[in-house]
């Protein structure tokens, strides 16, 4: 298993969000409210990307619907299709220093 970095604490700023790849997957790294998450770049919803989704309040609005997904939990808020809507797809972030990312199993 090893470390993947994926960003410096300190460009973690309100309102960040970036698209990245990691473990073989299309990712996002997000921050606002001060929640930092590394989730799936697309829509539980029908798979739609994630990437120019707007975050606020620790929230992220997908761009294709609208619906509103909490940064703490995953969990759709609201938007015109929630019912049904499972939570955001997330993966565990951990740090290294100055660094935040994933530990990838290499096996």
């Amino acid at each position: 298993m090893s470390f993947q970095p994926l960003e410096s604490k300190s460009r973690l700023k309100e309102g960040y969000l970036r698209r990245v790849n990691a473990a073989g997957k299309d990712l996002l790294l997000l921050h606002s409210a001060g929640i930092t998450r590394l989730i799936e770049n697309r829509c539980p919803h029908d798979g739609s990307p994630l990437l120019k989704g707007r975050l606020q309040q620790g929230c992220l609005r997908c761009p294709k619907h609208g619906i509103l997904f909490e940064l703490e939990n995953g969990r759709p808020l609201g938007g015109d299709v929630v019912a049904d809507v499972g939570p955001l797809v997330s993966l565990t972030l951990t740090s290294e220093g100055d660094q935040v990312g994933i530990i990838i199993d290499e096996t």
